[in-house]
């Protein structure tokens, strides 16, 4: 399971995932971070899709560890773009997980200067309204 964070409210625009993607974002909000698994060839992916990427048959959702551990990253720190011209500096990071899958996202909770490829760490999810949820990333703490 992981964190789910609900008394922050969300302030990054509105939110509306496609049929695809929506059970990622939903399973968040529960406190699972998922990907997809074949259970054909046993590939795993992320994003997800409707058909696995290396077979071609229908993959089906996996909960993970939550834990990861940093690919590499880069720290944004100009965005021109409301709601997102008022956040840097911000990392944004290629996370692999054990389970097989390499995911995008934030990493917070750390200077942007500390974050380092190979870092450890943990996902967490960021509530965007009952049934949605982001996830996002943070320094494990063995």
């Amino acid at each position: 399971m992981i964190d789910v964070i609900a008394d922050q409210p969300w302030n990054r625009g509105p939110m509306d995932p496609g049929p695809i993607d929506r059970e990622y974002f939903e399973a968040a909000a529960q406190g699972r971070l998922i990907i997809q698994k074949c259970t054909n060839c046993g590939n795993t992916q992320f994003p997800p899709k409707t058909l696995c990427v290396s077979c071609g048959q229908t993959p089906e959702w996996i909960e993970t560890s939550g834990k990861g551990q940093v690919h590499t990253f880069t720290i944004v720190r100009r965005h021109g773009i409301e709601p997102f011209s008022g956040l840097p500096p911000f990392v944004l990071a290629m996370i692999d997980l054990p389970e097989g899958a390499r995911l995008m996202g934030n990493v917070t909770d750390i200077d942007v200067e500390d974050v380092h490829v190979g870092q450890n760490v943990e996902a967490y999810a960021w509530r965007i309204n009952e049934t949605l949820a982001l996830p996002l990333w943070r320094p494990a703490q063995n």
